[in-house]
């Protein structure tokens, strides 16, 4: 008798299962053939299979790609100004620095080069290891969901706490350069002002840009990007006429081609490296491009690579040569403090740069955020499910993949057409945000943590997560990817070693800087490093 029950338990849920499941592909029939735009009202979870755009077909059996409305908004230019806004920041400042270390006439470049071509082919690796988008779906795909895939549930905690960790570490960097960005101003409002004061120049900054963080996705930023690559145009521009007025007044190129001890070559490598992270955001990015086609995602990753390579080339070997008018023959970190505070064209300049980095903020804010809400998202289904399933006397097995995904796309359409969304968006950007600036209040200097991370964390979410991810998640997948696999175990075992090498230099630069010097003097220092080196 109990048996018998359960089975008509099961026929019933079935129907009524087959019920729900008709309704949905009849609305969703339905909204394709008489209401394009309803399409913007519902969310699909992006396939786990592979195939191409075309394959990709709604539930009635009709491409989805003939529609012309789509959930994406995002352009090429759009998706272009926005990893370059998060790419291309206070990060060039050192740049100089780095090709006076490693030689600006030939190593120094070289490195820069090779960099570039392992960071464009690490931002195609992402996009490959992510599940083929649908195209008339905003993707749904993120860095530590790529790794959640490759790696299991622990790497996804661990992933999500390292990209929310660079972001935080760099509003805290962006806050502190911002606010010695705006030191001159506070200086002439308020003679002899504190570090406090200063601060306040900076916190007034956050506030006007904390609306920005409450956008819904990176596109909408688009204007706001162009607007900072201006910005930063500006700035290389003014580094690069004094450093030539430098060399016509000097008559000197300070041009080297290698570098003077190997330990400078370790120095530089994390700056170069530190330059190029934006890996975060290329998923972001990619979820809201228009017709992600092979040909356009290979558009959008080129042009975004090289565009910033050769600013970061003229700026780094422009601002390297005015080495012959500094005092001692050297740059400092960052490029500004080596020149004039009262150079009028050099504060041009900083406040370009305070721009550039106050629109950089949200680039770093949303990602933090988006992982918040969409950690808290899935505890709320988590726990939803998990009282439906215990009202049931019996579980059955087969039919709860389907209510998941039904009540995945309601619960989804539900939510983008809600109001305070938005509210709850600029929440926790508030959180994330004021507290990485509440931090850099406190900061009189970032240099050390910009030396750690970027000989640490930079190489690992750079280049370590993406590699390993695509060589568990397209094992065999494809045989025409063969080269890609071997490339991928090679940098994996070049950068594995140089993450620990490159972090134990920066440990020593940080805390045994006096007696690094001291084993210099005595060439014991430059050994160990040349023999870790080989």
């Amino acid at each position: 008798t109990y048996s018998n029950q359960n089975s008509s338990k099961r026929r019933r849920h079935s129907h009524q299962q087959e019920g729900r499941i008709s309704i949905v592909n009849k609305q969703l029939i339905s909204m394709s053939e008489n209401d394009a735009v309803g399409l913007d009202d519902l969310a699909t979870v992006e396939p786990e299979v592979e195939g191409t755009v075309n394959e990709q077909e709604n539930a009635s059996g009709e491409d989805m790609t003939t529609d012309a409305t789509t959930n994406r908004k995002g352009t090429i230019s759009s998706a272009c100004f926005n990893l370059l806004s998060t790419m291309v920041g206070g990060g060039s400042l050192s740049l100089p620095l780095a090709f006076q270390q490693s030689g600006n006439g030939f190593l120094g470049p070289l490195i820069l080069i090779v960099t570039a071509l392992v960071t464009e082919f690490a931002f195609r690796v992402l996009v490959a290891s992510a599940p083929v988008p649908n195209p008339a779906q905003r993707g749904e795909a993120s860095f530590e969901s790529v790794t959640k895939a490759a790696f299991g549930p622990t790497s996804h905690i661990m992933s999500t706490i390292l990209v929310c960790s660079m972001c935080f570490f760099g509003i805290v960097g962006y806050a502190v350069l911002l606010r010695d960005m705006l030191q001159p101003i506070s200086d002439y409002i308020w003679p002899d002002a504190s570090r406090m004061t200063h601060n306040f120049g900076m916190i007034i900054v956050v506030l006007f840009v904390t609306p920005l963080c409450g956008l819904e996705t990176l596109t909408s930023l688009e204007k706001y990007g162009a607007t900072s690559m201006v910005s930063v145009l500006v700035l290389g521009t003014c580094v690069m006429i004094r450093s030539f007025q430098c060399v016509a007044q000097t008559g000197t190129w300070k041009f080297s081609f290698w570098p003077e001890s190997s330990r400078m070559v370790l120095d530089a490598i994390p700056l170069f490296i530190s330059c190029f992270v934006c890996h975060y955001n290329i998923h972001p990015v990619h979820n809201d491009l228009q017709r992600p086609s092979k040909e356009r995602v290979s558009t959008w990753l080129r042009w975004t690579t090289w565009s910033a390579t050769s600013y970061y080339m003229i700026m780094g070997i422009s601002g390297s040569l005015y080495a012959a008018c500094t005092p001692d023959g050297t740059i400092k970190g960052n490029v500004l403090l080596s020149f004039d505070d009262s150079d009028p064209l050099l504060f041009v300049g900083r406040m370009c740069l305070a721009l550039t980095i106050t629109l950089a903020f949200p680039m770093l804010t949303i990602p933090a955020r988006d992982i918040v809400l969409r950690s808290i998202r899935k505890q709320h289904e988590y726990d939803e499910r998990h009282v439906e399933d215990s009202n049931l006397e019996e579980p059955l097995l087969g039919e709860q993949d389907t209510e998941e995904v039904e009540d995945q796309v309601e619960r989804n359409s539900s939510q983008v057409m809600s109001p305070p969304a938005f509210l709850h968006r600029l929440g926790v950007a508030v959180l994330v945000f004021w507290s990485g600036a509440a931090v850099a209040c406190s900061v009189s200097s970032i240099d050390v943590v910009w030396d750690l991370l970027g000989s640490s964390l930079s190489i690992l979410m750079s280049y370590l997560i993406p590699f390993g991810s695509y060589l568990v998640l397209k094992n065999g997948s494809d045989e025409n990817n063969i080269f890609s696999r071997a490339l991928c175990w090679a940098l994996v075992g070049y950068y594995f070693p140089l993450m620990f090498i490159s972090t134990g230099n920066a440990i020593l630069n940080a805390f045994f800087a006096e007696a690094i010097e001291e084993a210099e003097s005595y060439g014991i220092m430059t050994n160990f490093l040349v023999f870790m080196t080989k």
